[in-house]
């Protein structure tokens, strides 16, 4: 009878989330237009992701400008996030989003048109790369301020957890799709992308009240910017989960990186390249999916551990030591197990699919994490947090693939993996059982805050499967009057 519950209870749950989905779709209107065209906006940077390097190829028969043209695309990340985020709180997401959007597609349709002129050169995509990234910077700055704005408090967390699915699901579907377009014609591709941009502002034309719009026009930018600073080291776990995610950032780019030069010396075809890189879409799919369950996830394998650790001292003393469940912890472990396996099996291209499914499916979780976070900063404040935290996560994309290059070309790929693989053990080693820094990593209104499963739970009978649930109090955190997640 217990077996056959199973998969009742799991249709139900699923059928729980559907609906749950078309409520949130139907229910808030705001969140509808802002989610289709964040997305759409999504799926033009995948592409263009791939289109860019590819057109620096074509141009220059050189390898030498792929990095050139990728850097031009990044760099803008370094340098226009924390601005961003006090121009969003001045004018308000929306509208910031709206322009940037209509700007990128005015610049990739001026790129069309050097194209079917022929007088396109590499110096001109440089710049067009340049500029669009520091517009992209902007809209993504303000679609992450905007997103939680657009539905009640209590739907906060699920709205987040399914614009985190988009985000990973156009990272699986751009990547291919941007090959795809350009192997039938390069201005196909960057048409595609214009196209993209156009309908995404298109979408984002009406005008709702954009609620961050409160900052007073007469304080100074740097002033702004500093208060976003300020605001961001105040909060343990911001603070803390931003270094950690800038640290797992490094280390993953890196990881990128060597399996490029394996795959690229292995002969890999380049459609096999991008299907393995977009593996990690799946994972991070999947866990934004499962965010919100993720504390009756947790109770369930929890409460099963504690089944069978009765009489078996080493599990209970690692029971009594480690703390309860917090995503970042397992995005840190997941990472350094995802470098571990290419050293135990010889760097094969699906070992490196494997890991990179893994760091997806815990990034999808963390980033969700991060996202909830964030929502809980006062509204005024809130675009300008996100800029100093994202320009700390976005600079590691950039150093990465330049520090695991260096590595691989003065020790080679294996030496390299274990280079970024010994740091990132020890972080998480540290991150587990320091108290002080265990206890940074949670927090009271994005994390479950129990501990290990508390052993009287295992005794309740497995027939009342609502007992399980959680309940609906960790939703009051997300008030915008609610005490801020402190440790």
């Amino acid at each position: 009878m217990r077996c056959s519950n199973v998969p009742t209870s799991q249709a139900e749950a699923g059928t729980e989330q559907i609906r749950r989905f078309k409520e949130l779709l139907t229910d808030h209107p705001q969140f509808r237009r802002s989610w289709i065209g964040s997305t759409i906006s999504m799926l033009g940077s995948r592409t263009i992701g791939v289109t860019y390097p590819l057109l620096g190829y074509e141009l220059t028969d050189s390898p030498a400008w792929i990095g050139w043209v990728m850097f031009a695309s990044t760099v803008p990340a370094l340098v226009a996030h924390i601005p961003a985020g006090a121009i969003i709180d001045w004018l308000g997401p929306r509208r910031v989003m709206f322009w940037s959007e209509v700007l990128r597609g005015v610049l990739i349709a001026g790129l069309c048109l050097l194209l079917l002129a022929g007088e396109m050169r590499v110096e001109y995509l440089v710049a067009i790369a340049l500029v669009e990234g520091t517009l992209s910077a902007h809209s993504s700055v303000a679609e992450t301020a905007l997103i939680p704005t657009t539905v009640k408090p209590d739907d906060v967390e699920r709205a987040l957890a399914v614009h985190e699915g988009s985000v990973h699901s156009m990272v699986l579907t751009g990547r291919p799709l941007g090959g795809l377009l350009f192997g039938i014609a390069p201005i196909v591709s960057f048409g595609a992308n214009a196209a993209m941009f156009f309908s995404a502002a298109l979408i984002l034309r009406r005008r709702e009240p954009d609620i961050t719009a409160s900052v007073p026009r007469k304080e100074r930018l740097l002033r702004q910017i500093g208060a976003g600073v300020v605001e961001l080291w105040r909060d343990p776990f911001l603070r803390w989960a931003t270094l950690v995610t800038a640290f797992i950032n490094l280390m993953v780019q890196g990881l990128i990186m060597i399996f490029l030069a394996e795959a690229a010396d292995d002969g890999l075809p380049a459609f096999l390249m991008g299907t393995i890189l977009a593996v990690s879409g799946i994972g991070g799919v999947v866990g934004a999916l499962i965010f919100p369950k993720r504390r009756d996830i947790w109770g369930q394998l929890g409460a099963r551990a504690y089944k069978r650790s009765r009489g078996d001292w080493h599990i209970e003393w690692w029971r009594r030591r480690v703390p309860g469940p917090s995503t970042m912890r397992a995005h840190l472990w997941s990472c350094a197990v995802a470098l571990l396996l290419p050293l135990v099996f010889l760097a094969s291209s699906p070992v490196f699919a494997v890991s990179l499914l893994l760091i997806g499916l815990t990034g999808g979780l963390s980033n969700v994490t991060m996202r909830r976070a964030l929502s809980q900063v006062p509204t005024d404040r809130v675009a300008r947090v996100v800029g100093v935290s994202r320009l700390a996560t976005h600079s590691a994309v950039a150093i990465g693939p330049l520090l695991a290059s260096l590595l691989v070309q003065c020790a080679g790929s294996v030496y390299a993996l274990a280079a970024l693989a010994v740091p990132t053990v020890a972080a998480a080693v540290l991150m587990t059982f320091v108290p002080a820094l265990r206890t940074a990593l949670t927090s009271s209104g994005v994390e479950p805050e129990s501990a290990t499963p508390a052993p009287p739970a295992v005794a309740l009978p497995p027939a009342a499967p609502q007992a399980a649930s959680p309940p609906a109090a960790p939703h009051t955190a997300t008030q915008p009057a609610a005490p801020r997640h402190t440790a």
